[in-house]
């Protein structure tokens, strides 16, 4: 968001798609946050587009002032990882950051948030976990009352398998894979790649940002830390082997597309 070419949000879009009822995945609406190609019509998507121009801020916070040819627009929302189709119908350009995890790290942090309920998405249910947190992928009534590390667990690999599903359709010079800790270790190296991947400009005000300590996120629960997984780490290792083939799934993708986009060496365990 500090990128100088770069207009965004200025947060997370949730309201972007979820202000229509109809794409909300509440009574009346779609059945989870999975949104394809299907739920697209040409006037919903001159809509959208409508919106989003007029929703955007530059690096200041400034609000656009008028249509731009060229404008490359930079949104992060996680339920957005269930609507790569419905995403690329609207914008046949897009390009993709894959940003991947360590999956124990991912778990934990989802278990954390809903024992929180700090990050409560929707209170249509009430279950003995409280409301319900983060995106519904598809499947998701049928947890409702499964523990609670089972639902983290589910969430992290619905997701992931529907990432890679619906990345494998695109041109590969359209997407691309960041590692978590390839971005906390090297932050301007990998902003520097990102850059390139974009079509970007390298923006020397965020290079020299990123040679400071960079700040939390603002949705962070507690500060990351070395194992800090383990505090769930019972949780986590009943429910692990059951996420094996996804893992192995995704570390092979990972592996394989950071090696051809950056010509070095896998940097996934």
């Amino acid at each position: 968001m500090r990128h100088k070419q770069l207009w965004s949000f200025g947060d997370e879009g949730h309201a972007w798609i979820e202000k229509y009822p109809k794409l909300r995945p509440v009574f009346g609406g779609v059945d989870s946050n999975r949104l394809t190609r299907e739920h697209l019509t040409e006037e919903l998507a001159g809509r959208l587009k409508q919106e989003m121009l007029d929703g955007l801020v530059d690096s200041r916070g400034y609000r656009l002032d008028k249509p731009e040819e060229g404008l490359r627009l930079l949104e992060k929302t996680p339920k957005n990882c269930l609507r790569i189709p419905f995403i690329d119908s609207i914008y046949p350009d897009a390009r993709y950051i894959y940003l991947f995890r360590d999956p124990k790290d991912s778990i934990s942090s989802i278990i954390e948030g809903w024992r929180h309920q700090r990050f409560v998405t929707y209170g249509d249910v009430r279950m003995e976990h409280g409301r319900w947190c983060f995106l519904r992928p598809p499947g998701w009534q049928r947890r409702l009352n499964s523990p609670l590390h089972e639902i983290a667990a589910f969430q992290w690999e619905a997701c992931q398998n529907i990432i890679l599903d619906d990345l494998t359709l695109i041109d590969k010079k359209r997407w691309t894979v960041c590692a978590f800790d390839e971005f906390t270790n090297y932050p301007q190296n990998t902003i520097n790649r990102l850059q390139k991947f974009c079509e970007l400009e390298n923006d020397a005000e965020l290079g020299a940002y990123c040679q400071s300590p960079l700040p939390l996120s603002r949705y962070t629960q507690t500060a990351p830390a070395k194992g800090k997984w383990m505090q769930y780490q019972t949780d986590i290792a009943a429910v692990f082997p059951s996420l094996t083939l996804t893992i192995e799934r995704v570390n092979t993708l990972v592996s394989d597309k950071w090696r051809l986009d950056t010509n070095l060496p896998s940097i996934v365990d």
